[in-house]
């Protein structure tokens, strides 16, 4: 896989550095801005430390679909890293429900740089981790649009989180 495999985005919030790094880790504030629109979520369970996991469930009411992460790294107020992938019920690895040769496995590192006392700037890193078809990472390639759509309205949300502190 080259840089060009890999989707980036990034954002500045109105925020300190340390808001913003319980944004990603608590499971609480992450629940209520990550979701698309018209979805909520819920962790059945967190472990957040290095090498802990996560289950969660995300739905609409009509549907709902399934994830585990496995956190990779996390330095407080810096960096949070871990490895996702959609699940059944049963925390059983499966695909994505509406696009099945998406890659089975993704990796995502957000880092989070102060820019002031109040602002901080959030990248995310985003890429196929771990074995994959050529077919599965033009899946990712080609949904570049639908990634900065759906990364834009969860930043959307994040930001209005953030005015309701």
């Amino acid at each position: 896989m080259s840089n060009a495999d890999v989707f980036i985005i990034n954002r500045s919030f109105d925020a300190p550095i340390d808001t913003m790094y319980d944004m990603w880790t608590q499971p609480e504030h992450f629940a209520k801005w990550l979701p698309p629109t018209g979805f909520t979520m819920e962790f059945h369970r967190v472990n957040l430390v290095e090498g802990g996991d996560a289950f969660y469930a995300m739905g609409n009411g009509a549907f709902t679909m399934y994830g585990h992460v496995q956190y990779l790294g996390l330095e407080r107020p810096h960096r949070v890293e871990y490895v996702q992938n959609f699940a059944d019920e049963h925390e059983n690895i499966s695909r994505h429900p509406g696009a099945p040769v998406w890659p089975e496995k993704m990796h995502t590192t957000v880092l989070l740089t102060a820019e002031g006392p109040s602002t901080t700037r959030v990248t995310v890193r985003w890429s196929v981790f771990g074995a994959a078809t050529p077919e599965e990472i033009a899946a990712f390639v080609k949904e570049r649009g639908g990634m900065t759509q759906g990364w834009t309205g969860s930043f959307d949300k994040l930001e209005a989180v953030l005015a309701d502190r």
